[in-house]
């Protein structure tokens, strides 16, 4: 199920509201009205609150207590059920739409095996009370009117949507100073050497808290199935910004070619509420200027005629130029790699790879 913007359900009345409205006009209590028609008092409670169908026999007591039509009766209940089915084959399809599993396994939602905790559990997730109002919030409310303004969202998985509102409780929950770019453009040489640093339980706490001194807030989060973003760059506050990683490739060359990928969107560009990297929709202009900032960062231009002579034989003189540049082998392997100097399926084991149950 894709996200549709037109969704806009009515409140469901039973049968029994209008009864309840005739009551207080005749001055009728509930037990008076369940002996008039013949019920039990708990019976006839049931009938207010929707729990058991108006039929025939009932409507034509409802009509010779209150004057009010036998066919009126009947409409209005099958109106009523009507209305249910509608709003649980909605529920069933909203929560279908969901990534539940990765949700439970990332532990985003507790772990639940009934489809109704299932349900509560994801609206609580998204902070809201029925699945009108996710699609009134995706409307009005950051993360998620971000997205959708920012992207097609007829043709967007609610998965998307999903990893952005966890990140954005994540970003919540983070201490961070206000955001400046030119602390962040300072803090370049300091990232960068981080890239020589093979474990991630020890580079990532570096780089987050660097991050955060120039008012970005660091989220490692996989991605759910269904959501295909590497990276992203988000202002869910005004005064501070949200650098998202997926660990997507899952090996070094990969993450920092990403994280360099989206700094560059925070210096170079204009401070959009949400830019998801592998997705349609973004500035091809500016895709390309971002990746040229990463390019530079890591693989500076005076390196790179030297680089372009090398292909899979020259792997002594890759590490030992790596070792000079001050960045990790991977990271040059996968720059020649993209420019086809060297096959993707050739000197991987040059490059740190990632374990994805570490990333959750």
């Amino acid at each position: 199920m894709m996200v549709t913007q037109d969704f806009q359900p009515d409140w469901v009345s039973p049968p029994g509201d209008t009864i309840i409205d005739l009551m207080d006009e005749h001055g009728l209590s509930g037990e008076e009205l369940s002996k008039r028609i013949g019920l039990s008092l708990i019976r006839g409670q049931q009938l207010l609150e929707g729990k058991i169908r108006l039929n025939e026999s009932l409507a034509s007591k409802l009509e010779e207590l209150f004057s009010v039509s036998t066919d009126f009766w009947i409409k209005r209940e099958d109106a009523y059920r009507q209305q249910i089915e509608y709003l649980e084959k909605v529920n069933s399809d909203w929560l279908e739409s969901l990534p539940v599993r990765d949700m439970m396994e990332f532990g985003w939602i507790p772990k639940t095996t009934t489809r109704e905790s299932k349900f509560r559990h994801c609206l609580s997730f998204f902070g809201i009370n029925s699945v009108n109002d996710f699609f009134y919030k995706i409307q009005s409310d950051a993360p998620l009117v971000a997205f959708r303004k920012s992207l097609n969202l007829a043709t967007e998985p609610v998965a998307d949507l999903v990893w952005l509102t966890r990140a954005a409780q994540i970003t919540s929950n983070q201490n961070c100073a206000v955001w400046d770019k030119e602390v962040l453009l300072a803090l370049l040489p300091e990232l960068r050497k981080a890239t020589n640093e093979p474990d991630m339980g020890i580079f990532i706490p570096y780089i987050r808290d660097l991050l955060a001194t120039a008012g970005v807030s660091l989220v490692v989060l996989p991605t759910p199935r269904g959501c295909r973003a590497s990276g992203a760059t988000c202002f869910f506050t005004p005064d501070r910004a949200t650098l998202v990683m997926s660990f997507r490739y899952l090996t070094d060359d990969h993450f920092w070619f990403t994280l360099f990928h989206e700094i560059g969107h925070l210096i170079l560009h204009e401070a959009v509420r949400v830019r998801v990297e592998g997705k349609d929709g973004l500035s091809s202009e500016e895709e390309k200027e971002a990746d040229k900032f990463a390019v530079d960062v890591l693989i500076p231009e005076e390196y790179r005629q030297q680089l372009g002579r090398y292909g899979v034989r020259h792997w002594k003189e890759i590490i030992r130029l790596a070792r000079k540049m001050g960045v990790s082998k991977g990271i040059v392997l996968g720059y020649l790699q993209h420019e086809g100097n060297i096959p993707f399926s050739h000197l991987n084991r040059f490059k740190v790879r990632f374990r994805k149950e570490d990333i959750v």
